[in-house]
């Protein structure tokens, strides 16, 4: 007997589905990155926020999609985050491949970084290593993910993964696995 009900059972594994990586991206469009804007104009109220005002090279921090809007008109340079530079990225991705656990990166940096790549080149010192180091840091820690995963399967080691600092589109990517793992172990632990 299903202590939660059919009808509650099923509306958890559906929302435990998951997004796909088009929502996650999305969803990591509203995180906040500083312009540079190149005109004029007092504070404005949008629906996601109120935001400026908006005075000419002096930095202000909107939603990375009103960034990318702006930029495409040529009304702003986006300053790129500290975090995406390329010494920044080549310590974390050395701290990435030398340790187990996941180094702290902001929860979107995947959504962030690509969109910058992708958008504001100009804007970034030498965006084709930062893309590069992007990939590889990406690379890892997929690698780390599933290799964590992986020992879980092994039925005679006692064994956890350690999964903080995972960033939304990694959670995305582990999430629907995860979910049937927990039905699984749920079912099994049934009497029958």
């Amino acid at each position: 007997v299903n202590p939660m009900g059919k009808a509650n059972a099923d509306n958890m594994a559906n929302s435990l589905e998951g997004c796909s990586h088009e929502e996650v991206h999305f969803g990591g469009e509203d995180q906040e990155v500083h312009i540079l804007p190149a005109f004029a104009l007092p504070m404005v109220n949008l629906i996601g926020g109120t935001y400026g005002p908006f005075r000419p090279q002096i930095k202000v921090s909107v939603p990375l999609w009103l960034a990318l809007i702006l930029k495409k008109q040529g009304k702003c340079n986006i300053v790129a985050p500290k975090w995406l530079s390329s010494s920044s990225l080549r310590a974390v991705l050395e701290s990435e491949r030398g340790d187990e656990i996941f180094q702290a990166l902001p929860f979107h940096y995947v959504e962030i970084a690509t969109d910058l790549c992708k958008h504001s080149r100009d804007d970034l010192q030498d965006w084709s290593s930062i893309y590069d180091l992007m990939e590889n840091v990406r690379a890892v820690r997929h690698s780390k993910m599933h290799s964590g995963l992986r020992g879980l399967l092994d039925v005679h080691a006692l064994k956890g993964v350690k999964l903080s600092n995972l960033a939304s589109l990694e959670v995305s990517i582990i999430r629907k696995y995860m979910a049937s793992s927990l039905d699984h172990f749920y079912l099994s632990s049934q009497p029958p």
